[in-house]
């Protein structure tokens, strides 16, 4: 048994072990492979009958065609000009779009096969290509934050406490602030009376960001919370203003599925008239942080 193959059963080992001890642990066994890094920031939906794998790369669709082939040279190919479609195995149909790049997984083997394959599959085209940086930067272009860490700000507050120079520096500083307790892993309530679209679309950027790490917000907010519009309606303008964010390559920089994925993570509680002026802290250790801010 060749080294790779060695590697390989024992990786998926490790995953099957991992679905026959967990109920419905698709979901569990699909987190697991993605916690690896990957050639591309690829997102991976379960939508039962089929997996549908994105990324925001412009060049992912021809990316997917030289892997697939690489993977699977002895398979012929069935290419329209819109979609290549594979039988890499019996039960198993690979639809990839070349306009947008998204593959479909699909037929009565396609999950058993994603699991025994996909490790491999990702790794046959050789490139050592990433474009986390791209994703990250992008994100961080958006919020203004270039450059910008937490702990560079903190370094600059006096002794009081007191934040002196005005909004823009709160505002910089709450931002940083989720992006180093999201990166920890952690478990981060945000309290405010008042939420707007934007500072809603801010938290749903940095748990984009940092997506690896499994932190979830627990957000309290009144249900008029942006003046007249309630809490619902700043949700849907929010994913109004993702979706128009693009890259350099004027394609989304934030798929549906990882934006969705986001707004999983964070639980909503609606609570009646409060006020709060400050921004709390929380341990390292339990990796539970309060963040109170009032507009």
């Amino acid at each position: 048994m060749s080294r790779r193959s060695r590697s390989r059963s024992s990786s998926l080992s490790s995953l099957h072990s991992t679905v026959s001890s967990i109920n419905n642990g698709r979901s569990t066994v699909m987190a697991k492979i993605w916690s690896k890094p990957q050639p591309y920031e690829i997102g991976v939906s379960d939508k039962g009958e089929y997996l549908k794998l994105t990324c925001a790369k412009a060049s992912i669709a021809a990316w997917w065609m030289g892997t697939l082939k690489a993977s699977f040279p002895q398979d012929s190919c069935a290419d329209d000009g819109r979609y290549m479609k594979m039988r890499p195995a019996n039960g198993v149909i690979l639809k990839l779009d070349k306009n947008d790049g998204s593959l479909k997984i699909k037929g009565p083997s396609h999950y058993e096969w994603f699991i025994d394959n996909i490790e491999d599959v990702l790794g046959a085209s050789g490139e050592q290509v990433t474009i986390l940086a791209d994703l990250f930067n992008g994100i961080d272009k958006q919020l203004g934050m270039d450059g910008i860490k937490a702990i560079a700000l903190l370094e600059h507050l006096p002794k009081s406490g007191a934040i002196q120079n005005g909004v823009g520096s709160i505002y910089m500083l709450w931002k940083t602030l989720l992006d180093k307790w999201f990166a920890l892993g952690s478990q981060v309530t945000v309290v405010t009376p008042q939420l707007d679209a934007e500072r809603l679309m801010d938290i749903v950027l940095l748990l984009v960001k940092n997506d690896r790490e499994g932190s979830t917000v627990q957000l309290l907010t009144h249900e008029k919370c942006d003046s007249d519009a309630t809490y619902k309606h700043t949700k849907t303008v929010s994913k109004e203003l993702i979706k128009k964010i693009r890259t350099s390559h004027r394609r989304r920089l934030i798929s549906d599925e990882k934006m969705d994925c986001a707004f999983k993570q964070i639980s909503v509680k609606l609570v009646p008239h409060f006020n709060c002026r400050y921004i709390g802290g929380g341990s390292s250790q339990t990796r539970k942080w309060t963040v109170r801010l009032s507009r």
